[in-house]
């Protein structure tokens, strides 16, 4: 073989595995500052970078080699119908855009995250050797081990939520023991610290369902342990009948330990408004779901009329309680079945595999990365995911592939064969599609710093420089409704400002920017809606846009209950919509119509004080004192401190109009995906 040849394929064989092996080792502790979601946004992008470069490299050593080697396992079928799927479900999905990208939906669900660990998986399975799969399990170790060392004694997570860092520990744990009994000299302190630091994790929890899935790995690593005695030296067998012992301890008794218990306090959906929020969802879409990442359309469609009810009432719960129900509702029954496929069938290989081995370091590695598999399946029954965690479940499964697999074949690429032919179109395409979405998604990313810098600005107060900022955000990624919607929202405040400081006679230069202020903020709320017509925030925010131009424009009221009725149909138990909707009717003097929607609205939320404010003046306005009276009383109990409401209630009781002026309408409760409640 020509030299320069040899010396590019030799390049082109470290660029690719350095990738995978930078990629196995950044997942879990990798992050940026200067984006809103500073973990899972940032770790698909760093995922699909060095995923393609790591593809393009290998793709580039095939070609000049000449030879392609293709290692085949029945687990490539699983994993290519979960894609597939996952395809199909983007395809249809309420907003495409965020089921393909992610953020501002739930990134680790997206088509991309799957892309990249679809790439990788395939990569280390087609690149690896049985001694790469052990270099690769010790760098992730490595990483494990600075990822915990910093959630636990830095309260710096990088995983993700406490939760997701105890289910991270537990996955790994099973894995740990094993290497620490099959690993040489040096190596064997890295593990033992390991397991040492999971102990002080798990014990510092106070989640007992982190104990239910250390129970199932220490059981699991017990019982092959008993089978494959030839494999497993009995001696070691204190470490998992040690786990679960104590994790039979905490599942039973839940004890604090005073000197390291940490008592973590997570927003979570239960299980049971999880299941009923899904089986509704299903029946909508039964096949392919709501879309990958859209679970919170379904829940603000199909929440409980009770969950109005609580304090947590205004918040949106982008998962389930657990990523089997998160799934059902999202990638529908098909989507459900190809995951529980991805995650039952590779376990039955690994254990067949098993059980027919009787080479030790083989075989003890398998037996850890099933133990990890098996714990990881039971977790998504209770538990939700993120990109790290569904990252290990790839990193196994190509794992298994390498040592279930016998089917591995070697191609000779002729020059002008047809195989050839058909490998270059498809290195090809893949080449166009892997630079396309490098570069939309390097777009994405610089909009997505724009928007977090425009954060910074208006929380600094300086509204020009945050305006800018996200203007910026807007212009680099226009198929974002999050930066529209917010747009909106900053032009709409600041014509309200330039109103309030606007002289009697104002100027042209004035009248135009109050005109250009006013066309900006609605045409900006209108874009938002546009760009994705299935999302309640975005009708709400329209609703609220024209609502606040009522007077300054003609038809806003009706154009502001129409939005509002749109934002209904998505979210139909919200008292806020309902109580604006009252707002509007009861500006335009429809005091019939307003009285019914803040009933309405009242009887969603009791408390809601908003409602029974302008439902007493709604009274007032109809002659019915007496009402009147009773639901400012209510409202006076809920909010002792409001120094209006006595004044109000004297001039009731006087037989006086309740007051001369009534507040301005509130604003929209409804969060940014910045701040929607995370999972557990």
């Amino acid at each position: 073989m020509d030299e320069h040849k040899s010396i590019g394929i030799k390049i082109c064989d470290r660029i690719s595995k350095f990738s995978i092996f930078a990629t196995i080792f950044l997942m879990p502790i990798f992050f940026l500052p200067w984006t809103a979601d500073v973990l899972d946004f940032n770790k698909q992008t760093l995922l699909i970078l060095l995923g393609f470069v790591a593809l393009f490299a290998w793709m580039i050593k095939v070609l000049v080699l000449g030879k392609l080697e293709l290692n085949f396992s029945k687990i490539h079928i699983v994993v290519g119908v979960l894609f597939l799927i996952y395809l199909l479900a983007t395809i249809f999905s309420l907003n495409k855009y965020g089921s393909f990208w992610g953020w501002p939906q739930v990134t680790a669900e997206s088509l991309l995250s799957l892309i990249g660990l679809v790439i990788f998986y395939f990569l280390v399975g087609n690149t690896f050797s049985k001694k790469n799969i052990f270099t690769s399990v010790t760098v992730l170790f490595v990483s494990a081990l600075v990822a915990e060392i910093a959630g636990f004694f830095l309260n710096f997570n990088t995983i993700g939520s406490v939760g997701s860092l105890g289910f991270f520990v537990a996955i790994l744990l099973p894995l740990a023991v094993i290497m620490l009994i099959v690993s040489k000299k040096w190596w064997k302190i890295l593990f033992a610290f390991q397991i040492l630091i999971s102990a002080l994790i798990l014990f510092s929890m106070g989640y007992s369902i982190v104990w239910w899935v250390v129970l199932a790995g220490s059981a699991v690593v017990i019982i092959f342990g008993i089978m494959k005695r030839n494999l497993f030296d009995g001696r070691w067998m204190i470490l998992p009948m040690f786990f679960l012992a104590v994790s039979i301890f905490f599942i039973l008794l839940n004890p604090q330990i005073p000197w390291i218990s940490k008592n973590a306090n997570e927003i979570f959906l239960s299980q049971g408004a999880s299941f009923n929020i899904s089986l509704k969802a299903i029946k909508e879409n039964p096949i392919f779901g709501s879309g990958p990442g859209t679970f919170s359309y379904d829940f603000l469609k199909f929440k409980d009329l009770s969950f109005s009810q609580s304090t947590l009432w205004s918040a949106v719960f982008n998962q389930a309680g657990s990523k089997f129900f998160n799934d059902l509702a999202s990638v529908g029954v098909l989507g459900l079945v190809a995951f529980l496929a991805f995650m039952v069938f590779p376990i039955f290989c690994g254990v067949k595999f098993l059980a027919g081995t009787n080479e030790k370091t083989s075989g003890m590695l398998v037996l850890g990365i099933l133990s990890a598999l098996l714990v990881q399946a039971v977790m998504y029954f209770l538990y939700n995911s993120n990109l790290t965690l569904i990252f290990l479940n790839f990193f196994m499964l190509a794992c298994i592939v390498e040592f279930v697999s016998q089917n591995k074949k070697e191609y000779e690429l002729k020059p002008h064969s047809l195989l050839t032919i058909m490998v270059t179109i498809i290195f090809t395409l893949l080449f166009i599609f892997g630079f396309g979405v490098l570069i939309l998604d390097g777009q994405r990313y610089a909009a997505e710093v724009a928007y977090a810098s425009s954060l910074s600005a208006f929380q600094a107060k300086n509204i020009t420089g945050g305006t800018k900022d996200l203007e910026l955000a807007a212009s680099l990624n226009s198929n974002s409704d999050l930066y529209f919607s917010q747009l909106s929202q900053v032009y709409l405040g600041t014509l309200q400002n330039e109103l309030k400081n606007a002289t009697s006679a104002p100027s042209a230069d004035e009248k135009t920017k109050i005109q250009n202020l006013i066309s900006n903020s609605v045409n900006a709320a209108k874009i938002a809606t546009n760009l994705n017509p299935n999302s309640s925030s975005d009708w709400s925010n329209l609703g609220y846009v024209y609502q606040s131009l009522n007077g300054i424009i003609g038809d806003s009221s009706s154009w502001s209950l129409g939005a509002y009725d749109s934002a209904l149909a998505f979210d139909p138990n919200n008292p806020y919509l309902l109580s604006q909707e009252g707002v509007v009717n009861f500006v335009s003097k429809n005091y019939a119509t307003a009285q019914s929607k803040l009933e309405k609205t009242i009887g969603l939320n009791p408390n809601y004080s908003n409602a029974l404010y302008y439902l007493g003046l709604v009274y007032n306005a109809q002659g019915q004192k007496d009402k009147a009276i009773q639901e400012f009383t209510k409202l006076q109990q809920l909010n002792p401190k409001d120094t209006t409401i006595p004044q109000i209630l004297s001039n009731l009781n006087a037989g006086l109009p309740a007051m001369g002026a009534t507040p301005a309408p509130e604003v929209t409760p409804t969060p940014t995906p910045a701040s929607t409640p995370q999972k557990k």
